[in-house]
């Protein structure tokens, strides 16, 4: 009996509180259409609008892509990949170069012969071979100035006279620039007969910044190997004298005034890793710089809805 009192009660407060339903009037009605019309007229536009922009952009990404200037860019990252890939070449020819200079360096020395011509010395060349002789002193040049671990000096070059009489220039070394004169230095002037062990070396190439040598005045700047042998009266060829084993020795040599001659090491640069990695570095930076220029521009409602997105993510 409770239970439909109860249900009874609850059909009685739906009927009393039962909200009566809602009239619409006819310009109520006309006043909500033209409000939707209005509204779809501005989605329209809106989207005119956006339609065109994406019309513009992509012009202007078209003439851009196949402008000169972008002809221009492509062919940055190019040449620095083929100067990197020339790079990679050279270092193989380098390192090449540089087994059969060591390997020539520990070969047993041989004696040089007594006409050697242009072709053996460049077969040769960083090859240690045997001469004997007495020095011209009174042709010695001095190259320089050359600094050796920062103190001033000179290269100290001197005809060689050989048992038959030829004649070839010795690269004796490195002195003080305070023993530039032969006077200062007495021990560095042998008048006998000597015995040599040196390395062939070919005539260097000339650098254009450096002065031009005066004979007349013996000054010399850089070792010029055709004009010092015809002033000398020498074959064009060189050695350069090898430092002895002993650094005891050197120290005591270099104390008396004997010229300091070159170490029993290889003196040829090798810098062409460094130059393939900047050229590399250099082809992946600017191929990165270029696709982040030329890439397609995002349209409008892509990029409302990317926002969108990431606006509902931080929601």
């Amino acid at each position: 009996m409770c239970g439909a009192r109860a249900a009874a009660n609850l059909g009685l407060f739906r009927t009393v509180f039962r909200q009566p339903p809602q009239l619409h009037s006819p310009a109520t009605n006309l006043l909500s259409k033209q409000r939707c019309q209005v509204r779809t007229r501005s989605l329209r536009s809106y989207s005119q609008r956006l339609d065109a922009d994406d019309s513009v952009s992509h012009a202007e990404w078209k003439s851009r892509l196949f402008s000169w200037k972008t002809i221009l860019m492509c062919s940055v990252p190019l040449i620095a990949f083929g100067l990197g890939t020339w790079q990679v070449q050279r270092l193989k020819w380098k390192l090449a170069l540089l087994d059969e200079v060591n390997d020539r360096m520990h070969r047993r020395p041989i004696a040089l012969p007594l006409r050697a011509t242009s072709d053996e010395i460049e077969q040769n060349e960083y090859r240690r071979v045997i001469v004997h002789g007495g020095f011209d002193h009174s042709k010695e040049m001095l190259v320089g100035p050359r600094s050796l671990e920062g103190e001033p000096g000179y290269i100290v070059v001197t005809p060689l006279v050989r048992e038959d009489g030829s004649r070839i220039l010795i690269n004796r070394g490195w002195v003080r620039r305070d023993l530039a004169d032969p006077r200062a230095r007495p021990q560095s002037q042998p008048a006998g007969p000597v015995t040599i062990v040196a390395f062939v070396r070919r005539a260097t190439a000339k650098n254009s910044f450096t002065p031009k040598p005066s004979p007349e005045k013996n000054q010399w700047f850089s070792i010029d190997l055709d004009v010092m042998s015809k002033h000398g009266d020498t074959q064009p060829v060189l050695l350069e004298v090898i430092q002895p084993d002993s650094v005891a020795t050197t120290i005591q040599n270099a104390g008396n005034g004997i010229p300091i001659g070159v170490p029993f090491q290889v003196d040829i640069r090798n810098n062409h890793l460094q130059y393939l990695i900047t050229w590399y570095t250099l082809a992946v930076i600017t191929s990165g710089m270029l696709f982040y220029a030329l890439r397609k521009p995002e349209s409008a409602m892509a990029k409302i809805q990317r926002l969108r997105s990431k606006a509902g993510r931080f929601s």
